[in-house]
């Protein structure tokens, strides 16, 4: 059981290194609820080589959230605004459905901040690709992150990945 369990961290270290595609890392139905969760693997937003924020998104039946984690100890406050700038130049607005207190260093990966995704903010980021995104925090100010011209597109990937009944079929 060890031996798996550090072949594990082995893998999730040397792999961290790298940017890959979000995949659907799970796609389970829940045996006590019956719900069917599915959930990307976790991509990383870097500027340089700074981890700047981490994001996933996951889907609990027909309920989809977008799961963001700034990679920075900051207060984030339930009902906040996460602001995404679309490549059109419009703005999202996502609300946060959670509070986020983290004090240092070492529990910032453990803090997700759980965007909850109506139909129509589904449809925007299905649709198009996200260039920023703004979070406010209550402690550090706002953290702004411009992403890379590889990583715009990424939103839209995981989407596709959680609600293939959004994505147009292939006759």
């Amino acid at each position: 059981m060890r031996s798996i369990v550090l072949i594990f961290l082995f893998l999730v270290i040397s792999l961290s290194g790298r940017a890959q595609n979000p995949v659907l890392a799970v796609n389970r139905v829940d045996k006590f609820t019956k719900e069917l969760i599915k959930q990307t693997s976790l991509y990383s937003f870097k500027e340089g080589d700074i981890v700047k924020l981490h994001f996933n998104v996951r889907s609990v039946d027909e309920n989809y959230f977008l799961q963001l984690n700034v990679q920075q100890p900051v207060t984030v406050k339930k009902g906040t605004e996460i602001i995404l700038t679309m490549e059109d130049g419009k703005q999202l607005k996502l609300i946060s459905d959670n509070d986020i207190i983290s004090l240092s260093e070492s529990d910032v990966s453990k803090r997700m901040i759980v965007c909850p995704l109506d139909f129509a903010e589904i449809t925007a980021l299905m649709k198009l690709q996200v260039n920023a995104i703004r979070v406010p925090t209550s402690n550090k100010g706002v953290v702004n992150v411009v992403l890379a011209a590889k990583d715009k597109p990424m939103i839209r990937t995981a989407m596709a990945l959680v609600s293939p009944k959004l994505v147009p079929k292939k006759i």
